[in-house]
């Protein structure tokens, strides 16, 4: 972590996007940026470019958040051949095997990295809304964790709210029987989303719903 302001995080936001949106699918670097440009001061030092090529991406974060987090962040998509019509998704693909060692792909099944006791954050970012949307990372990896490439979808009513009141959440039924509560933010709330994803995850925890 740096302590000089690097250049792109004071970028006007059209200029920042010409720059460093890829023309197809967004990258670490791009996602990454576009995370720590929303939370602002609330990042305690700002990690290397190389750094942010790297996912997960761990950040340490000032009060009211906790002292770091360890994001996944993916581009979220929306795709007509979803069973529900125009649900947002992404696909999880980086996580650790069960003894906390780098998956490979090969590996059937992993989990979040919760090295050090940092709590994994499950997001995704969708640059022609402007989005985050968060979903519960320890319901995606509970018991025998996840595959390579799992598809984690919202309804799009969730992203319509949020896009008309800046923060939305609400519920997903999953196959399990488990019911998943969903947020979606712009980048300005993103810092509250963060605080509400918590406290959700805490409390479904707490009640034992998975």
């Amino acid at each position: 972590m740096g302590s000089t302001t690097p250049g792109w995080l004071t970028l006007p936001e059209d200029e920042f996007q010409a720059r460093y949106r890829p023309a197809r699918n967004a990258t670490s670097g791009y996602l990454h940026r576009t995370l720590v440009r929303a939370l602002g001061r609330a990042v305690d030092g700002w990690p290397s470019d190389e750094v942010l090529t790297r996912k997960p991406l761990v950040l340490d974060l000032a009060s009211p958040l906790p002292p770091r987090l360890r994001f996944y962040v993916y581009q979220a998509t929306q795709h007509p051949s979803e069973r529900q019509q125009g649900t947002f998704k992404i696909q999880l693909s980086v996580g650790v095997t069960r003894d906390g060692q780098p998956a490979s792909p090969k590996e059937k099944r992993r989990w979040f990295d919760r090295s050090d006791n940092i709590r994994p954050i499950a997001m995704g970012y969708h640059p022609d809304w402007n989005l985050f949307i968060l979903w519960d990372a320890d319901l995606h990896d509970m018991n025998a964790g996840f595959t390579f490439s799992r598809s984690v979808q919202t309804p799009p009513d969730i992203v319509w709210a949020a896009l008309a009141k800046d923060i939305a959440f609400g519920p997903r039924r999953l196959h399990g029987g488990s019911t998943e509560q969903i947020i979606a933010a712009r980048p300005h709330r993103l810092e509250e989303a963060l605080n509400l994803r918590i406290e959700l995850s805490n409390e479904a925890l707490c009640e034992g719903l998975f």
